[in-house]
């Protein structure tokens, strides 16, 4: 018996309706297909870890304390305001602020700028005047580092209120461990006008040449601002940033056509630098009636700070036995009486040869007996016990490696 038409098109219907459903439903090609809503820690992505609670309400404690650097030329336009320059913190109620040297100097002539401003988050504990003036106090252009202080006619007020300033408590930097979470506290020049806070770990420390390294994101702006710890301490000072960007040559014709970046590592100066400038500081009973830029020892040129009165600042050469040849790159430090190798705990003092194998620590020293270890590629280890008892120079001569 044949089909009705009216029962041959309902048939039809419903077949076409089946395919097209079966069409939505199936992926398309090249689609990402959505994973579980719940999957395993092989197959979840790597994501960095969270600070706790506790952490991030330090952290959140520390913002208030780190304020804007701006500056201006003598001979900018009268009307023309200060310009963002980069980060500052505060390390003491009376206005003392910490920076890099770099953020408060000219690129071109090396100078301060003439006029240098600080300005606080909104809503911090320091209610006045949205500028405050900054004088320089110490400068050392070896590790980059500057203190300045809020000049008291600034404030709008007594000078009383000068006190009121928040400060953000120096940390133990020579105690971080690999892979402690950072937060980077800063103004960075992307960031617009209002502070700015990103998350990292310790990647690293190079306690010879005086660096913490990071992977939390440092960008213009943030230099001079605060890098702290879990307590909401400051442990660094972030200065410079090292890219990995390489070169594509995609035609072949030993030109790069483009450049790729594959990541970059963040430095910071530790905090305790500021603390032994701070120590040296008070201990001087410097008047803060003006910039205070100290001589420095011949290698690193001016700015450095000046040595205590009874210290001993260690200075040399460094050349091959064999030839009499200056060896540049070698690392030297000073270390207590006995020690044959250097750690965190027992470095006292450090430095490097330069092209001229000439060095200069970086610290000057009681006089005593200690042990200089020197350290250089192609070259055997040296370890000598010297006793300190006035300006020394010394000349040291390694063994090339066998």
């Amino acid at each position: 018996m044949g089909t009705s038409l009216p029962s041959l098109a309902l048939l039809i219907t419903m077949l076409i309706t089946m395919l097209l459903t079966s069409f939505m439903l199936a992926p398309c090609p090249g689609a990402v297909r959505q994973p579980p809503a719940q999957t395993s820690d092989a197959q979840a992505p790597e994501k960095r870890p969270v600070l706790s609670a506790d952490a991030r309400a330090q952290a959140r404690r520390a913002v208030p304390s780190v304020g804007l650097v701006l500056v201006r030329r003598s001979t900018d336009s009268p009307g023309e305001k200060p310009r963002p320059r980069g980060s500052a913190v505060v390390i003491r109620k009376d206005g003392l602020v910490a920076t890099n040297y770099h953020v408060i100097v000219e690129d071109k002539s090396g100078r301060p700028y003439d006029e240098i401003y600080f300005s606080l988050p909104a809503g911090g504990a320091q209610q006045g005047p949205g500028l405050y003036r900054l004088e320089p106090l110490l400068m050392e252009r070896r590790y980059d580092l500057a203190l300045l202080r809020v000049m008291k006619e600034s404030s709008g007020g007594p000078p009383s209120e000068l006190a009121d300033f928040p400060v953000l408590e120096i940390g133990d930097s020579r105690g971080v461990k690999l892979l402690d979470d950072l937060v980077i506290i800063g103004f960075p020049e992307k960031g617009g006008a209002s502070v700015t806070v990103n998350t990292g770990i310790v990647e690293g420390t190079d306690v010879l040449e005086n660096w913490i390294k990071t992977d939390a994101r440092l960008i213009h702006g943030n230099s001079g601002g605060a890098a702290v710890n879990s307590e909401g301490k400051l442990i660094g000072i972030p200065t410079k940033v090292v890219a990995d960007r390489q070169p594509v040559d995609k035609d072949g014709d030993g030109f790069p056509d483009e450049f790729r970046f594959y990541g970059a590592v963040g430095f910071l100066r530790p905090a305790h630098l500021l603390a032994e400038m701070l120590e040296q500081f008070e201990a001087r009973g410097r008047s803060p009636a003006g910039p205070a830029l100290n001589a420095a020892p011949a290698q690193t040129g001016q700015g450095a700070i000046a040595a205590p009165k009874q210290s001993i600042l260690i200075r040399g050469i460094i050349k091959s036995a064999k030839d009499g040849k200056p060896i540049a790159g070698a690392r030297v430090g000073l270390t207590p009486a006995g020690s044959r190798e250097v750690s965190v705990d027992n470095l006292l003092s450090w430095g490097g040869s330069n092209g001229e194998g000439a060095f200069s620590l970086n610290r000057p020293v009681p006089a005593g007996r200690y042990t200089l270890i020197v350290r250089a590629f192609k070259y055997e280890a040296y370890a000598r016990e010297i006793d300190l008892d006035g300006e020394t120079q010394l000349v040291v001569e390694l063994r090339p490696s066998p």
